[in-house]
């Protein structure tokens, strides 16, 4: 499988928009200007992570078909990466003065958001990929 033009366009997309969106949010302090701007950004970019991998990477992986397995593995992977986000706040806060962490709710939250984030992207990237595609030196 492989992505369309149109899944690859909207995957590069939105990379770009959501890390300029977390630049913003650090620069501008939207954190603490909106109580939600965190919650939204943290599920927003964990779908668009999660989207470009499922694209660009997966779909190369889950041929000849996205199947259930595929999405949760998937699914998992975002959630992976937003653990992984989770322990970098964490240590962000023991090397540096500040407090990007608030809190366990704050991190629970967080967590659910990302799996959230996640599960949009497995579910929508089939959408978006060719499933005529066939990798070179494949039997026809």
């Amino acid at each position: 499988m492989e992505a369309t033009s149109q899944g690859r366009a909207i995957a590069w997309s939105l990379a770009v928009l959501l890390l300029a969106a977390n630049v913003a949010g650090y620069a501008f302090d939207l954190y603490a200007a909106a109580w939600w701007f965190d919650r939204v950004l943290h599920a927003a970019t964990l779908f668009a992570m999660t989207f470009w991998l499922a694209l660009l990477v997966c779909a190369r992986v889950f041929q000849p078909r996205w199947t259930l397995i595929a999405a949760a593995l998937v699914t998992s992977l975002g959630v992976a990466i937003g653990a992984w986000w989770e322990v970098a706040e964490w240590a962000f806060d023991l090397l540096a003065p500040g407090n990007v962490i608030k809190g366990k709710n704050d991190t629970v939250i967080d967590i659910m958001m990302d799996t959230l984030g996640a599960v949009l992207a497995a579910v929508l990237a089939p959408r978006f990929l060719r499933s005529d595609w066939k990798p070179v030196g494949s039997e026809d």
